[in-house]
């Protein structure tokens, strides 16, 4: 099997799953909708400048999964473990340039290290937040099953800022959704304890609280800036239609039955929205 350059929304689509995860130990995340999180650029600046895991604690396993482009439908459900949903309706000009790719199962884990965290601290000059009981020595896993993406026509490399892409473009990502465990400390923890280091907006954190039950909904970063972001109804559940400042490219992110599913393209959010309930 060849390899091609991984489709970033699908990864974007996942990004937030772990700030989202349940909070008991050897829990699974199973979140029944989805809501955005409006991000500054001041907040991707800094989420951007925080240090790496490493100097928080021991990461092992794998950072970024491998990914494979097979030929076919088939063979991208038989790599992914699981049955794919298609739309019937894709228009017949991108139906003829179709890519499946299909990214390796991952499984991470991170434990927490107070001695870590402190040399940083001091070589940094930076005060950290106290830390919280238990935490010291808490180990975090996840497992993310393979994602599948599905792409149809080309992948815009430049536009203007109002003007439309150059050619037009549909990505269908879909995914089971990734279980999270935690030995020691719960992961609400270790992400609460994250957020409350310098740097981070109080406005970012008072969203994420306000999620309500972190089990139940996953948080979808938006540029407030830059795109737009509504509740939507989609696939009999309700979902999430984001776009950018121009309306000329959507895309619709929900959960359903345990799977995260994305639809994306460079049309209006109209048909981008008939597309995503079209899944077969």
């Amino acid at each position: 099997m060849k390899h091609r350059p991984f489709v970033p929304l699908a990864l974007a689509a996942l990004l937030a799953a772990p700030l989202a995860a349940h909070a008991d130990p050897l829990s699974v995340f199973q979140p029944a909708q989805v809501r955005a999180v409006s991000v500054s650029p001041a907040d991707v600046r800094a989420i951007r400048s925080l240090p790496p895991l490493e100097a928080f604690g021991t990461v092992r396993g794998t950072r970024v999964p491998g990914v494979d482009e097979v030929t076919s439908a088939s063979e991208a459900a038989q790599d992914a473990g699981y049955a794919l949903r298609l739309p019937a309706a894709v228009p017949s000009a991108l139906a003829k340039d179709v890519h499946y790719q299909v990214t390796q199962r991952a499984r991470t884990s991170f434990t927490f290290s107070q001695a870590k965290a402190a040399a940083w601290a001091r070589d940094h000059k930076v005060a950290l937040h106290p830390l919280p009981g238990g935490l010291d020595g808490a180990t975090y896993t996840a497992t993310l099953r393979p994602i599948a993406v599905v792409t149809y026509g080309k992948l815009p490399h430049k536009r203007t800022r109002h003007a439309p892409p150059a050619s037009s473009f549909l990505a269908v990502v879909q995914a089971p959704l990734p279980t999270i465990t935690s030995s020691g400390a719960p992961l609400r923890a270790l992400t609460d304890w994250f957020a409350a280091q310098p740097g981070i907006s109080p406005r970012l954190v008072a969203q994420i609280k306000a999620l309500g039950d972190p089990a139940q909904t996953l948080p979808i970063p938006v540029r407030f800036n830059e795109q737009t972001a509504a509740k939507i109804s989609v696939d009999g559940v309700q979902g999430l239609a984001i776009g950018d400042e121009t309306g000329i490219g959507t895309a619709i992110v929900w959960t359903k039955d345990g799977k995260l599913y994305a639809v994306a393209g460079t049309f209006p959010q109209s048909e981008v929205l008939a597309l995503a309930n079209d899944l077969k």
